[in-house]
Formats: structure tokens, C-alpha cells, sequence
């Protein structure tokens, strides 16, 4: 009899726990994607109020700085000046980094924009192009 008294709690508990499984509230999916280009030349397709991310490695101990231009049509997208991300802490100096822009869909059209790396002297070192098409939705 003792036996059966400790087994019916346990069922409690176990049938408790499964019912708690079932009524949870369910986590929302997230249907916000975000698409990260890491490498130019690349082109994209978006629709008005899409956004994406231009992320590329950076080393700020050198001073190389990063300039982006639109070309073709302006209005088509809005791209937000670069941040700098720091790599994560590891200790060490001089590691690189990440700067990364944030390029938003405005209008209909296709806008090209260029991503210049100048070194710290002057001149043009490296030239990437990402083409921006934004699509009717």
C-alpha cells in the first residue's frame, strides 16, 4: 500500500507537467529575416521597406577607412552611415572587426552602391560594388 501512495503522487507530478506542455503559450515565430552580405560583388533583391545588412571585416588599428556611394537611382535605397563593430574580447590588439551598414528599399528601382577602402596615406586600395534592385511588392 505504501508502494501505491508514493507512485500516485509521481503521476500527479508527471500528468501536471504534460498538461503544463500542452496549455504553455506558444513562442511566436519571428518572420523577420535578415539577409548580411559579407563579400563584392553581390547584387540583391528587395521590395520597398526591406532591409539588409552590408557587413565587412575591418581593421581599425590600421587605418584603412571604409566610404560607400550611390549610383544609378538615389531614391531607390537608404543606406545609414557604418558602424564599427569591435570582435569579441579576446585578448588580443589589433584583431580585426566588422563595419556594417544597414541599406533600406525606398522606391522602386535600381541603385548601385559602391564601397571604397582608402588607406591611410591616401589612394583607392580595394572597390566592392553591391547592386540594389528593389522590386515592386
Amino acid at each position: 500500500m505504501t508502494k501505491t501512495l508514493k507512485t500516485v503522487p509521481a503521476l500527479f507530478l508527471a500528468l501536471f507537467l504534460a498538461m503544463g506542455a500542452f496549455t504553455a503559450p506558444a513562442q511566436a515565430a519571428s518572420n523577420d529575416i535578415t539577409l548580411v552580405v559579407t563579400e563584392l560583388p553581390a547584387q540583391v533583391r528587395l521590395i520597398p521597406g526591406e532591409s539588409i545588412t552590408l557587413s565587412l571585416a575591418t581593421n581599425a588599428t590600421t587605418g584603412y577607412t571604409w566610404d560607400t556611394k550611390v549610383t544609378g537611382n538615389k531614391k531607390s535605397v537608404k543606406v545609414f552611415q557604418g558602424v564599427y563593430a569591435a570582435p569579441a574580447e579576446t585578448g588580443m590588439v589589433g584583431v580585426p572587426g566588422r563595419t556594417v551598414w544597414q541599406i533600406t528599399a525606398k522606391k522602386v528601382g535600381k541603385a548601385v552602391v559602391t564601397v571604397t577602402t582608402t588607406a591611410p596615406g591616401g589612394g583607392t586600395s580595394n572597390v566592392g560594388k553591391l547592386t540594389v534592385i528593389v522590386m515592386a511588392p
